[in-house]
């Protein structure tokens, strides 16, 4: 099948980036995108609130008309980048696994794997956020880490209906599998992550199939 995320040589959007369309039309909207993007690209703490306001195009004023503060923006571009992977890994597992589950467990790593082959790869923004903001009680740390508590949920129901043993532990290792391979590219540049990760998920499978 060919890769829904192709190669391009200018920088898009987080929503075009998955393939979505057009970002939001409000002021709202329009901030929440574009500090989505920048940290995305850059990280949390070397982006300024005055880069997104010129981002935007608007003023302090504006934007405390809809925030209370950057963090609390952070926190809400968080919440848009978990609708978006939510909405996009659900659609393409089911696209690439077909019905049954086990095989849409295993689509997770070539969904990933089309991303690890973007340009614009930058690791993954959720465990970027809890390591600029270590402390779980943090509003941005603990809204990191409600998407993979969420991701974590979505593979446990798919364990499940693959009747394999111990779907909690399935989602974990699932977990620790997509984790590592996230590092692994980022640090290493190693493009052909996903896929090994993916082929210790059909051993996890095949163990976990048997009697």
């Amino acid at each position: 099948m060919t890769s829904t995320l192709t190669m391009t040589a200018t920088p898009r959007t987080a929503v075009e980036l998955f393939g979505l369309g057009p970002g939001g039309t409000s002021t709202r909207d329009r901030l929440i995108d574009a500090a989505l993007n920048l940290f995305m690209e850059c990280g949390f703490h070397a982006v300024g609130l005055d880069r997104i306001l010129a981002e935007v195009g608007v003023t302090k004023t504006t934007f405390y008309n809809h925030f209370e503060s950057k963090d609390q923006l952070a926190v809400e571009a968080l919440a848009r980048r978990d609708q978006i992977d939510m909405l996009f890994y659900t659609q393409h597992i089911v696209e690439r696994g077909g019905d049954d589950p086990a095989d849409q467990l295993l689509a997770v790593f070539d969904v990933l794997h089309d991303y690890f082959t973007q340009e614009q790869f930058h690791g993954c923004i959720f465990i970027n956020a809890c390591a600029e903001f270590p402390m779980p009680g943090d509003p941005i740390h603990a809204q990191a880490a409600e998407h993979y508590e969420r991701a974590g949920d979505i593979l446990e129901t798919l364990a499940e209906r693959a009747k394999l043993k111990d779907p909690a532990a399935i989602a974990r290792q699932w977990l620790i599998l997509l984790q590592g391979a996230i590092s692994q590219r980022l640090v290493l540049g190693d493009d052909g992550a996903a896929q090994d990760a993916r082929a210790i998920a059909q051993q996890l499978i095949d163990a976990a199939k048997a009697d």
